[in-house]
């Protein structure tokens, strides 16, 4: 890629399904206890396709019903609106099918796109630093948690997203995975 212009950013996405259930994780039990996680017997999950710039961390996302070409089309005119001053906007994100569908592609072929798309490798998340996000999610709003409807889940979900990433996004700048998401 190179030197990056400054009429150029650089984003990183992916989607994530967090499902309507408590997920156990860490926590420090005293001997002899028997600690509990309350769980809800529900399948719903909210699904969320986001984006991460690294320079600004801005993260526009959707909240789509189905995570498809759709939503990618969405999540990429929204990074476009968010960035009037930019002549290319550099997405990087996996193989999945609806990055590289009929929808995207009728999209990434417009005249006045400002998009440019980035495959990464098969089998790479690693390299994707919006993985790391989507971990801290599960950190702050699932693991050990018990919502007791599914609204207040996805209310939970969307307020991390919309608040809690622009509030805290310097601690998730040096945040260290200490369990597996």
């Amino acid at each position: 890629m190179g030197e990056l212009r400054a009429d150029e950013a650089v984003y990183f996405a992916d989607a994530v399904h967090p499902e309507y259930r408590a997920k156990p994780a860490f926590g420090w039990v005293k001997v002899g206890s028997n600690p509990a996680v309350h769980s809800t017997a529900g399948r719903g999950r909210v699904n969320i396709h986001g984006a991460l710039n690294l320079e600004t961390f801005d993260a526009p996302f959707v909240e789509p019903t189905t995570v498809n070409g759709g939503s990618a089309v969405q999540l990429l005119a929204k990074i476009e609106e968010r960035n009037p001053g930019k002549h290319i906007n550099h997405i990087i994100w996996d193989n999945s099918a609806y990055h590289k569908g009929p929808d995207v592609g009728a999209f990434l072929a417009r005249k006045a796109c400002g998009i440019y798309q980035i495959q990464q490798p098969p089998y790479c998340p690693h390299l994707n630093p919006i993985e790391r996000i989507w971990a801290v999610l599960h950190q702050y709003v699932t693991h050990n948690r018990c919502y007791r409807s599914q609204r207040q889940f996805a209310d939970a979900i969307l307020a991390f997203m919309r608040e809690t990433i622009p509030q805290e996004w310097k601690t998730f700048a040096t945040w260290r995975q200490t369990t597996s998401a």
